[in-house]
């Protein structure tokens, strides 16, 4: 089997079926990141799609090929970044800013809240960091690299998410 170097390089040298074979192997990965950082899972696949057109189109800026799956989901996050903003853009010029209102976890004893809900309930750097650390299981170290922050931001985001989650579960 081909590393993802090799296939990058095929890529671009215009092999047919190289790119192909990259989707394929990473397809699951950008569609797992992107529906932890969005809600809708319509969207999710949205912004799993547009992130491998990116990839397509900018596969000769990748400097490193064999890092295509981090590249690629980094990708998956500007994508997820750019559509925040537009929509909240969408949203203030329509006038709709209480659609945008996070809604806060019900008191205990109340409906139960579902585990979508409170993880929209952080900001998009907190979903990433967490999907990352702890849904695709990447070092804190990976993580900083492929966010492009620094590893103290990363150790920062994953305290904050954890503490928010926390006080929103009414747990001390």
């Amino acid at each position: 089997m081909l590393t993802d170097g090799e296939l990058v390089q095929a890529a671009r040298r215009g092999q047919k079926g190289a790119f192909t074979a990259l989707m394929t192997r990473h397809q699951g990965a950008a569609r797992s990141f992107a529906r932890r950082l969005s809600a809708d899972p319509g969207e999710a696949d949205d912004i799993a799609q547009d992130a491998f057109v990116f990839a397509w189109s900018n596969l000769h800026r990748l400097r490193a090929p064999e890092r295509f799956k981090s590249w690629l989901l980094g990708a998956v996050l500007n994508t997820a970044r750019s559509r925040m903003r537009s929509r909240a853009r969408r949203r203030a010029r329509d006038g709709a800013w209480l659609d945008a209102a996070p809604q806060a976890a019900q008191a205990p004893g109340e409906a139960a809240v579902t585990a979508v809900q409170l993880f929209q309930s952080l900001s998009l750097d907190q979903r990433a960091t967490l999907a990352l650390c702890h849904g695709e299981g990447w070092s804190h170290a990976e993580a900083a690299e492929m966010l492009g922050q620094p590893l103290g931001t990363v150790k920062s985001n994953i305290r904050r998410a954890r503490e928010k989650l926390r006080t929103l579960l009414g747990e001390p």
